[in-house]
């Protein structure tokens, strides 16, 4: 490539930067400039900070709800806003095992990350140090936020309860010595439906805020004040109407509308356009197949497998729901090295449900009693080419053409000579999938 070439290309690229006034205003990272919405939740939180007042906090609060519902972004805001208030915001997202989650923690307050000989008990005490020394005059509260908190009970051999037990305990060592703090988590779940100790449940209360969905009105606003911070020209409501109500239908996720109006802006840019609802439409389809690669190139080559089967199954049978069992008996063959159990089969499925790749539901089977069922959230023709393209093609749209055209016609009769192996393929199709 000649310097002419890239003379050019750097040239289209500043001049597809011109529509914009500022374009970090769609960085979902950067704590906006107005909180849409969100009065509840705001009072909750600023209700639990100001207790240091009185001298006395509660240990812990759980924040949940669903991503892309201002969890996060708001307790940011309104900790940054107190300035009593000392904020150690942590991304749990990165730790794969309880160890590392104290690593990501000392790294929060500047510290290096410990190696594993050292220890947890020393990882605790180089907190709590450096959580004493980041008080001073100003400071009358230190607070620890733990986002995706849900990462750490991943950890199927370290010890979640006992890494939580300790991080309370250590509130009480602080508030000996004069000092208060408090922990934030926030997850998709409530903190009841992760495997705590009798002993931390009875610390740390019942301390809890729900974030349910944003409106498509409040999307809107959202996006509206996005959309003048970031754009030179005025935007068609209408396109803005449309990008919230996409996510309003999809997920009610503020962050992935963002998202969407910039990946439109971007398609539009590129063909010279104004923007319109047709580029959000290219976005949504560009966003959903970015992020499902994401997800997946992430995961293990089990929880890889578990999608797989699900995905065949999906798109075999056009049928969504499929339990837990059925999986697992297509799962085991499926498999290159030793299957897990059925009980760990379970518990991935329901990881790869925390992902948002999946939902689940629990029903009655009559005398067979409970069961649970898992269907994909995305279309199986993104999942399966995305974890194992060649054997997607060859073992599943290949079959599913190969036993679709003789049925093409409509069912064979039964006084034709051909009802009986017409009626071997439905079997053997059924058994496949």
């Amino acid at each position: 490539m000649g310097e002419v070439w890239l003379d050019k290309i750097i040239t289209k690229v500043n001049q597809e930067k011109k529509e914009y006034a500022k374009k970090s205003a769609f960085d979902t990272l950067i704590l906006p400039s107005k909180i849409v919405s969100r009065k509840t939740e705001v009072e909750q939180i600023v209700r639990y900070l100001l207790g240091y007042k009185d001298g006395h906090v509660v240990p812990l609060v759980s924040i949940f709800g669903r991503s892309g519902t201002g969890k996060s972004t708001l307790v940011k805001f309104v900790c940054k806003y107190i300035p009593e208030v000392k904020l150690c915001f942590v991304n749990l997202r990165k730790a794969k095992t309880v160890f590392g989650g104290a690593n990501l923690i000392l790294n929060a307050l500047d510290q290096p990350s410990l190696k594993s000989a050292q220890g947890m008990n020393q990882a605790m005490e180089t907190i709590q140090r450096e959580i004493l020394n980041s008080f001073n005059q100003k400071t009358k509260l230190f607070v620890l936020v733990l986002d995706e908190f849900d990462v750490l009970f991943y950890d199927k051999r370290g010890n979640p309860s006992d890494f939580v037990y300790k991080l309370v305990e250590m509130q009480t060592e602080l508030k000996e010595k004069g000092y208060l703090s408090m922990i934030f988590t926030i997850s998709n779940n409530v903190l009841s439906d992760y495997e705590l100790d009798d002993r931390i449940r009875s610390r740390i209360g019942n301390s809890e805020i729900f974030f349910s969905p944003y409106s498509k009105e409040d999307t809107l606003k959202i996006l509206r004040l996005r959309a003048k911070d970031a754009f030179q020209k005025e935007i068609d409501d209408k396109v803005l109407e449309h990008c919230a109500n996409l996510s309003f239908l999809e997920h009610g996720d503020a962050r992935r509308a963002v998202d969407l109006l910039r990946v439109a802006s971007e398609i539009a840019s590129q063909e010279k356009k104004e923007i319109n609802k047709s580029h959000v439409d290219l976005a949504s389809e560009k966003i959903q197949k970015d992020r499902i690669h994401d997800v997946l190139k992430t995961l293990s080559y089990h929880s890889k497998v578990a999608c797989l089967v699900l995905a065949k199954k999906t798109f075999g049978l056009e049928k969504d729901w499929h339990s837990t069992s059925s999986l697992y008996e297509k799962y085991m063959p499926l498999t290159n090295t030793k299957s897990v159990s059925y009980r760990r089969f379970s518990e991935l499925l329901k990881d790869l449900e925390n992902t948002g790749l999946l939902e689940s539901h629990t029903g009655s089977k009559g005398q067979k009693g409970y069961s649970t069922e898992f269907k994909l959230v995305v279309q199986p023709e993104i999942v399966g080419p995305a974890l194992f393209e060649e054997w997607w093609n060859e073992n599943v749209v290949k079959k599913k053409k190969d036993w679709d055209l003789p049925s093409k016609s409509g069912k064979v009769p039964k006084t034709t000579p051909m009802y009986g192996l017409y009626m071997k393929m439905i079997d053997d199709q059924k058994k496949y999938w």
